[in-house]
C-alpha cells in the first residue's frame, strides 16, 4: 500500500475526516493512478555501421514502429559487412533470428540501458568496422 493511502486511512482513524470523505479521497487517488502517464519523447532503435573503407550506415527506427517492421533485422543485415556478421555470430548474435516483440518488451520495461550490440572488427580488406545497436 502506498504512503498516500496509508495517510488517508490514518486520517480516518484519527477522526480528521469521515469514512465517506476517506472513500472519496481513495477513489480520487485510484483514478489518478489509473490514468496513463503522458508519453515520453520518442525513442529509437539505432543501428550504426562505420569503418575505414566501409559505407557508413545510420538506421533510426522508432520503437513505436518496430512491431510493424518486424523484418527490419533481415533488411538491416544487408548493410553489415560479412566479416562483422561473422564476428557477431561468433558472439552468439544473430539479428535475423531475434524476436523483436520480445526485445521491445525488454526495452519498455527498462531492462536495457546499454548498447545491445557493440562490435569492433579489424579486416584486411575493409579496415576497421564498427557495428553498434542501441536504444536512444
Amino acid at each position: 500500500m502506498n504512503s498516500e493511502k496509508i495517510k488517508i486511512l490514518e486520517m480516518i482513524q484519527e477522526g480528521k475526516i469521515t469514512p465517506a470523505e476517506g472513500m472519496d479521497l481513495l477513489k480520487a487517488l485510484e483514478e489518478t493512478e489509473e490514468k496513463p502517464s503522458s508519453p515520453g519523447p520518442d525513442r529509437f532503435l539505432r543501428v550504426r555501421v562505420s569503418g575505414d573503407k566501409t559505407k557508413k550506415v545510420n538506421i533510426n527506427i522508432p520503437l513505436k514502429l518496430m512491431k510493424a517492421f518486424s523484418k527490419v533485422a533481415v533488411f538491416g543485415m544487408k548493410f553489415i559487412p560479412e566479416d562483422a556478421r561473422l564476428e557477431m555470430q561468433k558472439k552468439g548474435i544473430d539479428l535475423t533470428s531475434m524476436n523483436l516483440e520480445e526485445l521491445i518488451q525488454i526495452i519498455d520495461q527498462g531492462l536495457v540501458d546499454e548498447k545491445l550490440v557493440d562490435i569492433d572488427v579489424e579486416d584486411q580488406e575493409e579496415g576497421r568496422v564498427r557495428v553498434e545497436v542501441y536504444v536512444d
